[in-house]
């Protein structure tokens, strides 16, 4: 570790953490203690925040109290944590639907966070999230990132769409002396660009690099292919796509340590995080996580939908929301790492692929979701499809505020994303179908693999 983030963790993030009148140092302090419990001592904290937010979300938010009622459940049945399966499931439809209904009386506006989902599944999701809730996801998000190497005040290479430390100069300031993020914006990544970023890194020296699995595995294969070897982070962490094992074995060949694969979505934020024997464990901390297929419980080995609930956000409850994930839960219980928390033995969905644009860049969809699916109100689903290295299709299911302001944008856009060689037309329709995994791509490509 280095001596600026031995000074940040003891002196600025304290003294940060005090300004912002912020708890999420002592909730470090609290979920590193429940690692190292017995996970019955887990599954007793689960069950009586579950109760609690249960009981809070009939008695405050207009949407639960009806739903509860037409499912026949009343807060009081919910004795033990399999009773949850009771529990009617929440969408994103629900969400989009009755946003504000879902919001809790007794907490003020003032207290809420509006946050809206990238999209990667080709559907955005507005919701609300109060502002202790987001200090507990801060939170765990620092506990489990330690697993890979990294600690608060470390300098970390962020590969990553939309930078958010550019967008005013206090979130600069806090990057520069907190967060301490140097970014490769990933839609960005041709060859101009991965060279000053690795440039950028020679300077700054990442204890690690972060970003989407793909990019990470792009940005790795353009080093091995240019012969530079000469950037050694501590630990690596991929998140928001599968990552794919030559992905990984790319990334940890060139890098030259262990790649810590994170599993989350912006709706609860992390949901599962590899350790260091390689087991991707369950975040009990703030969570609770099913798998169910038609609607029931599936035992360990069999694939299932991933619902979530979250057992921080009184807000905006989040109980039993359908990820839109599929994943198997391991029937293995105990893990060398210590930690005793269920283990996921593999995850399906995330899977988006990169848009090739004619000049040679590669553009990664998840990317691509950050810039089109948040920016197009209207815009009820969307889906782009590369043809030929020279056409897309904008595929598109109108909704209510559908204009042709919208057309408009959607070819601002992608004359912005993709250059003046790329042609595209935009189609029109009802749905658009899910893969077999129960998730929608936002983007698909036709063209050969580039990572084949």
């Amino acid at each position: 570790m280095s001596i600026t983030g031995a000074f940040i963790r003891a002196l600025i993030a304290p003294l940060w953490a005090m300004k912002e009148k912020s708890p999420y140092l002592q909730y470090i302090k609290t979920i590193e203690h429940m690692h190292c419990l017995p996970i019955e001592k887990a599954r007793e904290e689960q069950l009586q925040r579950l109760r609690t937010i249960v009981r809070h979300a009939y008695a405050q938010s207009d949407y639960y109290h009806e739903r509860f009622d037409e499912s026949g459940i009343t807060p009081d049945k919910i004795e033990k944590l399999s009773d949850l399966q009771y529990l009617p499931l929440l969408t994103k439809d629900d969400i989009r639907a009755n946003k504000e209904r879902m919001t809790a009386h007794n907490i003020p506006k003032t207290n809420l966070v509006q946050k809206k989902t990238s999209g990667s599944t080709g559907v955005s999701v507005e919701l609300y999230m109060d502002k202790d809730s987001g200090e507990w996801k801060r939170a765990v998000t620092i506990v489990y990132d330690r697993w890979a190497g990294w600690d608060i005040g470390e300098r970390v290479g962020a590969i990553w769409g939309n930078p958010e430390c550019y967008q005013n100069w206090r979130m600069y300031l806090r990057n520069m002396l907190l967060t301490r993020h140097c970014y490769l914006d990933t839609l960005k990544m041709d060859e101009q660009s991965m060279l000053f970023y690795h440039s950028t890194l020679l300077k700054k020296k990442p204890t690690i690099l972060f970003g989407h699995a793909h990019s990470l595995f792009l940005f790795a294969r353009f080093m091995e292919q240019k012969g530079l070897s000469d950037i050694k982070p501590k630990g690596i962490i991929s998140t928001c796509m599968v990552l794919h094992e030559f992905e990984r074995e790319t990334i940890e060949r060139v890098f030259g340590c262990r790649v810590t694969n994170r599993y989350g979505c912006e709706e609860v934020s992390l949901i599962a995080c590899e350790c260091t024997e390689g087991n991707m464990h369950i975040n009990c901390d703030t969570l609770i996580v099913e798998f169910i297929r038609d609607d029931k419980p599936v035992p360990a080995g069999e694939p299932g939908s991933i619902v979530v609930t979250d057992l921080t956000n009184y807000g905006m409850p989040m109980i039993r929301y359908k990820v839109g994930d599929v994943g198997i839960l391991s029937a293995t219980t105990s893990c060398a790492c210590g930690c005793t928390y269920p283990i996921i033995e593999s995850l399906e969905g995330r899977v988006a692929d990169y848009v090739v644009t004619p000049n040679g860049s590669y553009i990664s969809g998840i990317s691509l979701t950050e810039n089109f699916a948040m920016y197009l109100p209207g815009v009820k689903q969307m889906q782009i499809v590369q043809e030929r290295i020279d056409f897309l299709v904008f595929r598109i299911v109108k909704g209510e505020l559908f204009t042709e302001q919208t057309v408009q944008t959607v070819n601002h856009l992608a004359h912005e994303r993709f250059g003046d060689q790329m042609n595209w037309q935009i189609e029109y329709a009802d749905s658009i179908q899910s893969e077999k995994s129960g998730k929608y791509r936002f983007c698909i490509s036709k063209l050969p693999n580039p990572f084949s």
